[in-house]
């Protein structure tokens, strides 16, 4: 599958967020807020690795890791 430009989280239903590509970069209402897409728990929980949350990370690699394990889990 290829992705497609960034897109805004919050003008996609629910059905669509769950056919979004793991790993599709998306925004939150602004395009400086970006981040990853890692998947939709049984929950309904949508799992994005936010870019400013990783920056804070010892590793980039494991902190993406982490949460696409919890978006599996």
């Amino acid at each position: 599958m290829r992705y497609s430009k960034p897109v805004d989280i919050w003008q996609l239903s629910d059905k669509q967020i769950k056919r979004l590509q793991v790993g599709q970069w998306i925004y939150a209402g602004d395009s400086k807020n970006i981040g990853r897409f890692l998947g939709v728990k049984k929950s309904n929980t949508v799992v994005v690795a936010w870019q400013g949350n990783a920056s804070f990370q010892e590793s980039y690699k494991g902190y993406i890791q982490t949460l696409l394990n919890y978006a599996r889990g």
